[in-house]
């Protein structure tokens, strides 16, 4: 990433005189005010049911518009990690999954193009296991299309981010490993 600034003006004294001093700092020239450029924490869920299959999403908005997905954004301020994945699962994909039944999987950092910067996050996925996705559909304000794939045969060339696809590889590894199980908590 570069080092320009999506801010075109300095949030204390409003003076567009913002100087790089690495990739992500910048400092005013006129009040000498500090601006830091750091990842914004997202939540991603990485669902499976008990036949083993992976929830996959088709993005209905840029960026990645049209490229495959996972239920997943930007964690809100006083919201928990695992409280995000599961807003966004059910705004998403209309699926509720309880908050306790995430479990902390990955992290790994990605780039969000929003509004012409690339803002860098850092994603925090969660896995969760349901016993099916019977209750599932698409949000159509987020996403166009809804598929439930076999681990194994999810194509990861396919995602719009690559931290998604490093995601699900690692997934399709540990599973190829037996060190995931595919069965709910709800079924012994």
């Amino acid at each position: 990433m570069d080092s320009v600034s999506p801010y075109q003006h300095c949030s204390r004294c409003g003076a567009g005189a913002l100087i790089s001093v690495s990739r992500r700092e910048f400092v005013c020239s006129p009040c000498g005010y500090r601006h830091f450029i750091t990842p914004v924490p997202a939540a991603v869920a990485l669902i499976l049911d008990d036949e083993g299959r992976l929830l996959v999403t088709r993005r209905g908005h840029e960026p990645g518009f049209g490229k495959l997905g996972l239920p997943g954004g930007v964690i809100e301020p006083g919201e928990t990690a695992e409280e995000a994945a599961s807003r966004e699962t059910l705004e998403e994909v209309g699926l509720a999954v309880p908050v306790g039944a995430f479990e902390s999987f990955l992290t790994l950092p990605n780039i969000y193009w929003f509004q012409d910067y690339p803002w860098p996050t850092l994603d925090l996925f969660y896995l969760a296991r349901v016993p099916s996705f019977e209750s599932a559909q698409a949000c159509p304000e987020e996403v166009s299309e809804l598929f439930f794939i076999s681990l194994a045969e999810v194509s990861v060339a396919d995602f719009a981010f690559e931290s998604n696809a490093r995601a699900v590889t690692k997934l399709q590894e540990y599973a190829a490993q037996s060190v995931v199980s595919f069965r709910s908590p709800s079924h012994p």
